[in-house]
This record gives C-alpha cells, structure tokens and sequence, in this order.
C-alpha cells in the first residue's frame, strides 16, 4: 500500500532534462534510457532567457520538460569544503545552515554532501532559488534540481554537468538546492491529499454527519498513518529537525568541534547572522579572517561588530566603510587568528 501511495505522490521521472550554462552556450541533456544531448548560443543569457532557450529546444525535439535539473557554475553559488572527521552525522544540517546563514543571510537555502571525511556545501539567498524555480515555471517547466557541481569533478565537460544535475534529480541525490521544495515529489497530489485529511476531521467533528466517530477516526488515523510514512522519505525532514533543536545542536557541537577553531567560527558566525546586515565574502586563512557585508542602515556595521566580537572572535575590527552610489554600505571586517 505504501509503495501505491509514493508512486502516486512522485512525478514522473522516466525522462529528465538537464542543464548547464557556461556564460556563452546552453548545454542540454535528456536521459532516458539512453543519454541525448545538444547546445546552442546563449552569450550572456539571463535566467529567463536561459529558461525559455531550454523550453524551445525541449517542444522541438518532443522532450518532456516535467522534471528538469540546472546545474550552475561554480561562482553562481557560495560553496565551501573542508573535513569534518570528527563531527557526526546527525550534527551535519545544523552546522551546514549556521554556515549558510553566515553567508546568505537568515534566509539561506543550503544543500551539502558529505564523501568521506570531506562535505561539499552550497548555499544561495532563498529570493534567488524562488527565482530560478519561478523562470522555469514560466515557460511549463518543473524545475526539480538546482546545484554546482561538487569540486572534484569539476574538471568534467559541461555535458558531464547536465548528466550530473540530471542524476541528482533522478536518484534525490544531494547536494540539490531545491530539496526542501522536493526533487521527484508532486506537490500538488501531496497538498490534495492533506486537504483531504482536513475535511475528514471535519466532518468527524461534525455528529450530524458521522454517526459512527470511531469508524471515522480509524479512517483518519489511517489516512494520517500513510503521510507519516511518505514524509520519512521528504528532504524537509532534516530542515525541520534543525529548526526545531537548532540551539541544542549548536551548542554541542561547538564543543565537539572545539579543535578546528577555523570551522568553530563559521559555526559562531551563522548565530549572529541578521540585523541588516549581508555577508558577501567570508575568507579565512590560517592567521586572519575577512568579513565583507552590505547593509542600508548605518547603525548596522556598528552593532554587527560589537556581535562579532562578543560572540565570534576579539580581535575583530573595522577594517573599511563605505557608501555606495545606490545608498548601500559596504564594510570589511578583519581579525587575527
């Protein structure tokens, strides 16, 4: 039974469209069971542009653009690998979003795989993945994979990009920045569902309608049973986990990580993340780290300094502010390791 029910639930997945831009041509893939693939000129394209490119290409070839992957280049999308032997598993989601945090603001959205000893992050501010989503579902394409290629296998042409992106959709592979919205899961049969489940308890709280209420909660109980057992399979599981015991977490592993002072600021650098204030550029190296940010507020700079300093790192100061044409400030802050 359950296995009907996640069959109804998936989109289909028998044909996939991958990906990729390079900043001059499109490079698209379809995979079945067999892999097609072709490119054409894009200079400069922006995302709706590059979107509608790909919903032309997919209607002349007859390709089903029901499930489609973008793969994005390196510099679209912060990312950052580093070792976390010592750290566990179930630890991993907490510390990956304090980091996303840190550099895309409160509303980050992150994906991460680990392979080895070694975890491969990424993370954009949540306005530019809607973005991209909302630029495909323009032009009547699901957009249900959104990454950069992980560090060592960027050494790959761009047609193993698409296969890569198409991969991640097809098998819910990580890192994906969509996963919260769900790689292969239909969202609208989902919502249906769950509205279904609401009407029923209406009508059980409802006499005049159901005579028999025990009968009615067995089916709602039912009902609720199997969504319990669909979710077990949602990426948004971990998302929410981490939501709801974040602090805890944090705390804990700030401890256990306590050796790598290095990732130990990232961490701390995700807990005083907001207050106006953007980070653009996070660098640290073995004996200083660079904070560079954004804010519209002039008292910002000040009172996210005074937080780092508290709660990051001492030896944090000031290290440049300015005004921009367009009203916004721009600020480096540096301290010594």
């Amino acid at each position: 039974m359950i296995d009907k029910l996640r069959k109804f639930f998936r989109e289909n997945t028998g044909e996939i469209i991958g990906a990729y831009f390079d900043g001059e041509k499109i490079f698209i893939a379809r995979l079945t069971e067999k892999f097609e693939t072709t490119e054409l000129e894009a200079p400069d394209a922006a995302i709706e542009e590059l979107a509608e490119k790909i919903s032309l290409v997919c209607k002349q070839k007859g390709w089903r653009a029901s499930s489609v992957g973008f793969c994005l280049r390196e510099g679209d999308a912060v990312t950052f690998q580093t070792e976390v032997g010592n750290i566990p598993d179930k630890e991993l989601p907490a510390m990956v979003k304090s980091w996303a945090r840190a550099q895309a603001g409160a509303e980050a959205v992150f994906s991460f795989v680990k392979v080895g000893e070694e975890i491969w992050m990424e993370t954009l501010p949540r306005a530019k993945v809607k973005e991209f989503y909302a630029a495909f579902a323009k032009f009547g394409m699901s957009l249900r994979g959104l990454s950069v290629m992980p560090a060592d296998l960027l050494a790959k042409s761009p047609f193993d990009r698409t296969e890569f992106i198409s991969e991640v959709v097809r098998d819910k592979k990580a890192p994906n920045l969509l996963s919260a919205r769900g790689s292969v899961w239909n969202w609208q049969k989902i919502s249906g569902v769950a509205a279904t489940i609401f009407f029923i308890a209406l009508v059980i709280g409802s006499a005049k309608v159901f005579v028999d209420y025990d009968a009615a909660a067995t089916e709602l109980n039912a009902a609720k049973a199997s969504i319990d057992n669909l979710r077990e399979d949602l990426t948004l599981k971990e998302t929410l986990d981490a939501d709801i015991d974040e602090l805890h977490r944090l705390n804990d592993l700030a401890a256990q990580v306590a050796t790598n002072k290095n990732l130990n600021h990232l961490i701390n650098l995700g807990r005083v993340a907001g207050g106006g204030v953007r980070l653009t550029k996070v660098r640290v190296e073995e004996n200083f780290m660079e904070l560079e940010g954004l804010t519209d507020k002039a008292d910002a700079v000040k009172n996210y300094l005074a937080r780092v300093k508290d709660s990051v790192i001492q030896s944090a100061r000031l290290e440049s502010s300015a005004e921009r044409d367009d009203g916004e400030i721009v600020f480096v802050i540096r301290a010594t390791l």
